[in-house]
């Protein structure tokens, strides 16, 4: 009777956890459930930073994937794989890139590591600090997308904020394949 209680105590509090969620961030761990991600996205890749691109009035969502493989103390990253893109307004996908087939920069180097996790950065902070400051991009993030949707400007403050959190959480040898897959979101909030 109490391990019944315990598990309904827990379960509760997983889904009420999950309803504190922003939409991006739950989207980030729904993915992995699709059928889709199933089939063509192994179940130990990482979900990078999301790209926003607008086309024909609409918005939508560009998820990369990428290779990490753990190990004591930091994570192994391999560049982007694959990608796929929804439809901001009701999540369905609507592209999946193959980035091995179809790669849009050949001059990067799209085999083997190419870093580690956690990055210069990132390892002078605390885990409570990163997990705060990524959920704070990831909120920033859902703000993000519903100002595309509504057509809604984006402040000053806000952009330098936002710039400021993803130069800290972005994995520096990942940058330049988040260039190439949403040169001009980045562009944007990453000059060089």
């Amino acid at each position: 009777m109490m391990l019944s209680n315990t598990v309904a105590k827990s379960s509760t509090l997983v889904t009420a956890k999950q309803h504190e969620l922003g939409k991006i961030e739950k989207l980030m761990q729904d993915v992995r459930k699709m059928p889709l991600f199933r089939q063509l996205v192994p179940l130990e890749a990482g979900v990078g930073w999301p790209i926003p691109l607008r086309k024909d009035s609409k918005v939508y969502i560009t998820l990369p994937f990428y290779g990490c493989t753990p190990q004591k103390g930091q994570t192994l990253l391999f560049p982007p794989f694959a990608t796929l893109t929804l439809n901001w307004a009701n999540l369905i996908p609507v592209e999946y890139v193959n980035l091995r087939f179809r790669n849009p920069a050949p001059d990067l180097k799209w085999e083997g590591q190419v870093g580690i996790f956690p990055h210069a950065a990132v390892k002078q902070i605390t885990i409570k600090e990163y997990k705060e400051k990524r959920q704070e991009l990831l909120s920033m993030y859902d703000e993000m997308f519903n100002s595309l949707t509504g057509g809604i400007p984006f402040s000053s403050e806000w952009c330098a904020r936002f710039s400021q959190l993803l130069r800290l959480l972005i994995e520096p040898c990942l940058e330049p394949y988040y260039r190439i897959l949403g040169e001009k979101f980045f562009a944007r909030f990453l000059p060089k």
